[in-house]
């Protein structure tokens, strides 16, 4: 027997009795705060804690925040480089300047470094950087053929974007991350403790120290990332045509990308940057722990694109198109539902965000070849789905009246569903105006209620909720999608204001601007002779007057202005200059042909007409 010098435990093997006396030499990180019984690791504690004897009905301690905070500087964040934190270090050197760690609060982080969300949000801490007096900001940093990375500035919004409270995140997080196995959950709290039978010594020669505690012990979502791993595995080995430049996904590289380490991190990247310009999943009640697949699969991507992987995992461009291809295989062989109520549906919801977010996530990047088959392969198949689920004419059915948990997230069920229709009509209207194809969804058809404003779709919980419906039951109900677009057609210029105008939100406004958008493009080509271009210039009239209404009073109105809907007004300058340059013969611009096409010219081609010429005003 070996006994311990410094207490009464005594253990039948000496590597024992060294793993055990190591727990005399570090100080415990905490202790339960139910038994007061100590653990080196903080989530040893909580996991403790969760099945402790003592802990009764009483709550559980908050949730320890992963992840770790960022030692780089400014610049070398912002290029995801690694930081030698030299003074200065070697990046900032070679540019001649000091390093900076201010701009870190306010860029895009994961990990206990974000502050919180706070519960009523002053609209001048949201405004984002003025862009001085060009009106196209946006379109025209899509459009230069110099950029060459993060061509959608979604990175750029994340770094102006509100901090959220991850907290639930990381609750969720870290319950999908408890053991499967019973015994294992206990397992880190009989370390040192004279139970011999149960774990084998940890010694460096010993199989149990080669491998990390989650492929001894897995977890539900780590078993879900191994079965996504393997299912990539297959996916790019049917896609592979043989050649040797072609080779399928390995699973040894997968695996650094895939572990339960980079979790955390890309979860909370997604949330503070791509999910600004695409909001179609509920952050408050979104659990990592129960989601599919492919829509798992699709967050963490995305998150992996907008920060840095850890243990040296690589991202490499491959895996975009492999995921992209595993979910659109899944959308091919959807089976519609027989029921079409929004809570009923929810695998099939999940796959349609899937499949939305990939789509994105591959226009961001710069390959035609890429953005060839989204267009005229992936969008098309994810609006025939989504018209074959008859979301596009979805309306609310329930009244936020009673004020309950079960209300609300009925009523998230089903603006979950509206926004998925309306966010893929924007995808629709972007491709027109970016690329001239031609629309595969036509605004009459979109006859599904506009989307919530953001402060109702970013409450935290019920209460919060209704409290922010009541303060807004005043307002003017606002009609569905094509109805709206039709009443800004018809409106006279000279005519009274129209009473819901002030209702709409910015995301509201996005769509309308999209959609007027795609119909000047339709009546351009000769596809809506019936609509004269003079009439949607008059609706885009009104579309402005609302708009300045709307940002006039924008010290009233306390919503998030984050994302696409700030650059909405960019599409009303570039639409009312069509439609000018469109009466003029000769114009000469190939971007007002009705020829599809994959490549940024013919958009670049413009935007630096009309820079030019907005330019030459100025002065």
């Amino acid at each position: 027997m070996f006994k311990c010098t410094q207490c009464e435990k005594s253990y039948q093997r000496k590597t024992h009795l060294h793993r055990h006396e190591a727990t005399h030499m570090q100080q415990a990180a905490s202790s339960c705060p139910f038994c007061n019984k100590s653990f080196l690791k903080p989530e040893v504690t909580r996991r403790h804690s969760k099945t402790c004897a003592k802990k009764h009905d009483l709550p559980l301690p908050p949730a320890a925040k992963p992840g770790r905070k960022r030692q780089s500087c400014d610049e070398c964040f912002s290029a995801k480089a690694a930081c030698d934190r030299k003074s200065p270090c070697t990046r900032c050197d070679a540019i001649g300047r000091q390093c900076t760690f201010g701009a870190q609060s306010s860029a895009l982080t994961v990990g206990p470094c974000l502050p919180k969300l706070p519960a009523s949000l002053s609209i001048a801490a949201l405004r984002t950087v003025s862009n001085g007096n060009n009106p196209f900001f946006f379109l025209q940093h899509f459009a230069n053929p110099a950029v060459k990375k993060d061509r959608l500035a979604i990175g750029e919004t994340a770094k102006s974007s509100i901090r959220r409270n991850l907290d639930s995140i990381y609750s969720h997080l870290e319950d999908a991350l408890i053991p499967s196995d019973p015994l294992a959950a206990f397992a880190e709290d009989f370390r040192g403790a004279d139970f011999p039978f149960l774990l084998p010594p940890a010694t460096e020669d010993s199989l149990f120290y080669q491998y990390p505690p989650d492929a001894l012990f897995p977890s539900k979502l780590s078993n879900q990332l191994t079965e996504l791993m393997n299912e990539l595995v297959e996916t790019s080995k049917s896609m592979t045509p043989g050649g040797a430049e072609d080779k399928p996904l390995d699973i040894m590289q997968l695996t650094a990308l895939f572990g339960v380490s980079n979790i955390s991190a890309f979860i909370s990247a997604f949330f503070q940057s791509l999910h600004w310009h695409l909001p179609i999943i509920h952050f408050p009640t979104f659990d990592p722990g129960n989601v599919s697949n492919p829509l798992l699969l699709a967050i963490f991507l995305s998150g992996a694109t907008y920060t840095t992987p850890l243990d040296g995992a690589i991202l490499s461009p491959s895996i975009f198109d492999v995921a992209e291809e595993y979910i659109f295989r899944k959308i091919l062989n959807l089976t519609t539902p027989s029921s079409k109520d929004p809570e009923h549906i929810l695998p099939t919801v999940h796959l349609v965000q899937a499949a939305l977010i990939m789509e994105m996530l591959q226009f961001g990047r710069d390959d035609m070849q890429t953005r060839r088959r989204i267009r005229i392969m992936r969008h098309p198949c994810l609006v025939s789905t989504i018209r074959s689920l008859g979301i596009f004419q979805l309306k609310r059915r329930t009244a936020p009246t009673a004020n309950d948990d079960r209300t609300w997230r009925v009523l998230v069920a089903e603006e979950v569903c509206i926004r998925i229709a309306c966010w893929v009509f924007l995808a629709d209207g972007f491709l027109t105006v970016c690329f001239k194809n031609h629309p595969a969804l036509s605004i009459f058809e979109m006859d599904c209620h506009l989307p919530w404003c953001a402060e109702l779709w970013e409450a935290e919980d019920a209460d919060s909720f209704f409290r922010i419906a009541a303060s807004k039951s005043t307002e003017h109900p606002i009609p569905p999608l094509k109805d709206v677009v039709t009443q800004l057609l018809e409106t006279p210029e000279s005519g009274a204001p129209i009473p819901w105008s002030l209702s709409l939100s910015a995301e509201n406004l996005l769509i309308l601007i999209y959609a007027m958008s795609s119909l000047a493009f339709q009546t351009r080509t000769g596809l809506l002779k019936f609509l004269p271009l003079d009439t949607i210039s008059r609706g885009a009239k009104n579309w402005k007057r609302i708009w300045d209404s709307v940002m006039a009073s924008i010290d009233q109105k306390q919503f998030l202005h984050l994302g696409y809907p700030k650059h909405a007004e960019e599409l009303w300058w570039l639409l009312t200059a069509t439609l000018d340059i469109a009466n003029q013969p000769g114009a000469g611009l190939a971007y007002l042909n009705n020829m599809a096409t994959d490549e940024l010219g013919n958009l670049n081609e413009i935007m630096q007409h009309l820079s030019g010429a907005n330019k030459v005003q100025r002065e």
